[in-house]
């Protein structure tokens, strides 16, 4: 039996203000399958940023309600599909399988863009019903697992750079492939870990629990996509919200994923989708390198060392914002790994180590696997061993002369910056593909070094871009 539900009306530009809007029908008893479609006028095509045009993404909750930072989330598809399905058993890509309870249910509408003065819409809702199904469908939606284990290969004692990814997307959003076809990209170009992240869901997550079976690990991810700029949560063990239409609601965001053990990452903070909550405070990291350099990573960077010559500590990491891999076409120039976050591990390699290793900040990037690679570590104590690590802090007197060891492996010629709240403390130009040396650097005050790899790619009236960087090893009051 097919249960048919229409809703119609118009948004305006004053709904993209508020940013989201409810339409609520009712799921009647016995629903073994829904199918939603939805239309509207005037839609963008191409990116919303360039292009005129409407957009109105879309999801949908449950019977358990709507409410921020709790409810019923069944899934979202924001603006890549124009319809979607949920049965028991299976479910559109970015939807959640399970029962479809009884009740009040609730369409969501993101008004991302809305240039119309008015904007008509209609949603249709085609119910498959069981007949002998009397009670409906009980339970709730098992939550998509996400078991923590350890790579294969991984190291059961000692310390070591791990190479990964910490932010890409599948075809359970915006991506073209499926999660089986990206984990075999990163296990082709020699990922140690890879966090999938897909916009607002968390339905890739059985995917990668089914494929957590060996090199790389795999992480449970979600991108955070708000009107005012996007964020990745690693960590979960379930869904968080992504509804912050405000600063306040932002910073509720930040507080609920520390308090669920996660960490809270800006992504792209200074690309045509910037961060707009600059009073929003307590997120532990800064995407710094998103896809190629060239693309609007420059202000990042200078972003990422405003905090730090504030004396704000903050993790810089990179990420691929991959939604492409062969055997789809390829529409962006890197896949998943470009750039690459290296992050130290001591013993075996787990979710919980490599977020572990990103919230202390020993953490260096790179514009690919393969590098470059760079070790700086420094001498606290004048003892010749050489403990600290990047996002480590020395307890060293105040202007005390501590001694830093790089190993470099990369191209010659490129040039080895390293930086304070002073400026350019140190350079180096790299003589040969594999360059270790020491140098040495008075603690004075409160502060920090970090280093940047710099060298020219393609035409040298571009300017140079950043081939690798580190985060900071601080010292004094930190």
């Amino acid at each position: 039996m097919r249960h048919k539900i229409r809703l119609e009306g118009f948004v305006t530009p004053q709904d993209a203000e508020t940013q989201y809007v409810y339409l609520p029908f009712e799921m009647p008893a016995g629903a073994r399958r829904v199918e939603v479609s939805y239309f509207y006028e005037n839609q963008v095509t191409g990116a919303q940023e360039t292009h005129p045009g409407n957009n109105i993404d879309i999801g949908v909750f449950d019977v358990r309600g709507a409410q921020f930072l709790r409810g019923g989330f069944r899934g979202w598809s924001g603006g890549a599909r124009n319809g979607f399905f949920i049965e028991r058993e299976t479910a559109t890509p970015g939807y959640l399988r399970g029962p479809l309870q009884p009740g009040e249910w609730n369409i969501i509408f993101g008004c991302s863009k809305i240039s119309d003065p008015v904007v008509r819409y209609r949603v249709n809702v085609d119910v498959d019903i069981d007949p002998l199904a009397a009670d409906g469908a009980a339970g709730e939606p098992r939550a998509p697992g996400m078991p923590r284990i350890a790579a294969a290969g991984a190291s059961n004692g000692g310390g070591r750079w791990y190479r990964g990814d910490l932010h890409a997307h599948s075809e359970h959003s915006d991506g073209a492939n499926t999660v089986d076809e990206i984990v075999a990209y990163t296990r082709q170009v020699g990922l140690d870990y890879f966090a999938l992240t897909d916009h607002n869901t968390i339905s890739h997550w059985d995917d990668l629990a089914r494929l957590n079976d060996g090199a790389p690990l795999l992480i449970a991810g979600e991108e955070i996509t708000m009107y005012g700029g996007h964020a990745n949560v690693w960590g979960l063990e379930d869904w968080i919200d992504f509804r912050g239409s405000d600063s306040e609601k932002v910073q509720q965001l930040v507080t609920d994923a520390q308090r669920r053990g996660s960490l809270f990452s800006i992504n792209h903070p200074d690309s045509p989708i910037p961060w707009l909550h600059p009073a929003v405070r307590g997120y532990e990291a800064i995407e710094v390198w998103n896809a190629p350099w060239r693309w609007f990573n420059e202000p990042a960077l200078l972003r990422w060392t405003a905090h730090l010559d504030s004396g704000e500590r903050m993790v810089a990491v990179g990420g691929s914002d991959s939604h492409c891999v062969p055997p789809a076409k390829m529409t962006q120039p890197n896949g998943p790994g470009e750039p690459c976050t290296w992050v130290y591990v001591e013993g075996p390699l787990t979710q919980r180590a490599v977020l572990d290793a990103v919230a202390s900040g020993h953490v260096f990037i790179s514009e690919e696997p393969t590098g470059p690679y760079i070790d700086m570590r420094a001498d606290a104590d004048g003892d010749g061993v050489f403990e600290a690590l990047p996002g480590d802090a020395l307890a060293v007197a105040p202007d005390a002369l501590v001694r830093y060891r790089i190993k470099y492996r990369g191209p010659d010629g490129k040039h080895l910056r390293f930086f304070g709240k002073r400026g350019l403390v140190h350079e180096v130009t790299a003589p040969a593909e594999e360059h270790d040396f020491e140098f040495e650097l008075r603690a004075e005050g409160d502060d920090y070094v970090r280093c940047e790899v710099r060298g020219f790619r393609g035409s040298p009236e571009r300017g140079d871009v950043v081939h690798a960087l580190t985060n900071p090893i601080y010292w004094g009051a930190w």
